[in-house]
């Protein structure tokens, strides 16, 4: 029989207590409070720290941290979500925590000190320590979750147990699923949420298809929540755009083609258009590489209504899709020549890189000041962003070229410290259209990405 483990804060309450009072001291060290639960998410999870890692996803959560960033931590080095002072924290996170295996390498550490002051370095190192201290008390101790409370999909396969180790591996098929379905990322994560929720209740026994059964609740749950936001996306002010979504490329479907990963904010506004069956039966099918037996199950209706829907959906789409898409180099390129014609408020430069029948989206969604209407045509799109360039306020903070819902975009934060984005389509060299969002609820999961400075004169905002 193994000896049951002690608990440290009875067994040692003077050590404990110093050691609290040393965190305390380390978490007030002037580091920005959302860095330092991100390294210590990071650092439980190394540790395999289920206790921690819940704990400290919670407090990232309620400091406003996104559900995405949290559950693509491990995976950093391959997102684009993260800052470059984030990555650097993270990198000196993982070569101290893996001391044997890293040595604390030079090439971190110089990353480090790109990022950080001296003082910074020392405080960063200590929160590291402490946590990784933690950890090791917690695991040692064995230290479990509160019976009470519930582990959430983002932490992963970090923490034990076959309903996560079983829900894991399709979660961003789930999460582009209802994106597509919904147009909205924190939405979706609702929706995943929720599907994770009932997957718990589930008896696996009698799941034969895991993905497919999955599928199927996230598509109900997503039809059910369109129908009681109908009203409120009827009395939506101004056009209605899409959330911006990076990484787009993690949240492909299963089908052949090109279509199954495709995420631009046209193909978005498209499946918007559809009926919410139309939309359901063509992701499931075309983008999901779901059979229509299955597609039949989800919507309760029989194998040919679901065809005609999807055929239906599949016409429609299709001419929303542009024929000739820059490639990813051309338009990052023209991203970078209209960040800075409009910079500069160059009319011409701007009409060169129009199109003749170019049109602007935006949309503040009542919160932020935006055109109620699109604004048609290359010259008076044009007209548009060089006439802001010269209005008292109508400069960014900082901008930067990325990638959003895989097109070429602009993002950055305006003077009220809140992000905007302009996503563009590019056919043939030329603009066709621009998608700017404004709406700060729209925003929030960007936000950490847009450059807060900028070393060359500012990008305009819309007034």
């Amino acid at each position: 029989m193994s000896t049951a483990r002690l608990n440290p804060y009875t067994a040692a309450p003077k050590a404990v207590k110093a050691m609290l009072a040393l965190t305390e001291a380390a978490e007030h060290c002037g580091l920005e409070k959302s860095l330092i639960e991100l390294v210590k998410i990071r650092s439980s999870q190394i540790n395999g720290c289920a206790y921690c890692i819940h704990m400290h996803c919670s407090d990232a959560r309620k400091l406003g941290e996104t559900e995405m960033r949290i559950y693509l931590l491990p995976a950093w080095r391959e997102s684009s979500l993260y800052s470059g002072r984030e990555r650097a924290a993270l990198a000196w996170t993982e070569a101290l925590t893996r001391l044997p295996d890293t040595g604390a390498p030079d090439a971190d550490y110089d990353e480090l000190a790109r990022h950080f002051s001296e003082e910074e370095r020392v405080n960063l190192t200590l929160v590291i320590n402490m946590i990784n201290g933690w950890n090791r008390i917690a695991v040692g101790f064995r230290s479990v979750h509160p019976k009470d409370r519930r582990p959430t999909p983002s932490m992963s396969a970090l923490t034990a147990g076959d309903d996560v180790a079983d829900f894991e591996p399709h979660r961003r098929v789930l999460q582009g699923l209802a994106y597509r379905m919904l147009g909205s990322w924190s939405e979706a994560e609702d929706m995943v949420q929720e599907a994770w929720l009932r997957w718990r209740d589930v008896d696996r026994a009698q799941v034969d298809a895991p993905r497919a059964y999955l599928s199927r609740t996230v598509t109900r749950l997503c039809l059910d929540h369109i129908k009681s936001a109908r009203a409120r996306r009827e009395e939506y002010v101004g056009p209605w755009l899409p959330e911006p979504l990076p990484d787009a490329g993690l949240y492909g479907g299963l089908g052949e083609g090109a279509l199954a990963h495709d995420l631009s904010v046209a193909l978005m506004l498209a499946l918007e258009r559809l009926s919410a069956p139309e939309r359901a039966a063509f992701l499931l099918h075309d983008v999901f590489d779901l059979p229509y037996s299955e597609v039949a199950r989800t919507l309760g209706r029989n194998e040919a209504a679901c065809r005609q829907l999807a055929l239906r959906a599949r016409d429609r789409v299709r001419e929303a899709r542009p024929r000739f898409a820059a490639t990813e180099q051309d338009g990052l390129r023209i991203a970078e020549a209209f960040l800075q014609a409009s910079r500069e408020g160059d009319l011409g430069a701007l009409r060169q890189l129009l199109a003749d029948d170019a049109v602007l989206h935006s949309d503040g969604g009542g919160k932020k000041a935006a055109t109620l209407r699109p604004v048609m045509g290359g010259d008076k799109v044009a007209r548009f962003f060089a006439g802001i360039a010269g209005k008292p306020g109508g400069k960014l903070l900082g901008a930067a070229v990325v990638r959003l819902n895989g097109m070429p975009a602009v993002l950055g934060t305006e003077a009220d410290g809140l992000p905007r984005s302009i996503s563009l389509d590019i056919e043939d060299g030329r603009i066709v259209a621009v998608y700017m969002v404004r709406n700060p609820d729209k925003l929030r999961h960007v936000a950490a990405l847009a450059p807060r400075q900028s070393a060359e004169p500012d990008a305009p905002l819309s007034p």
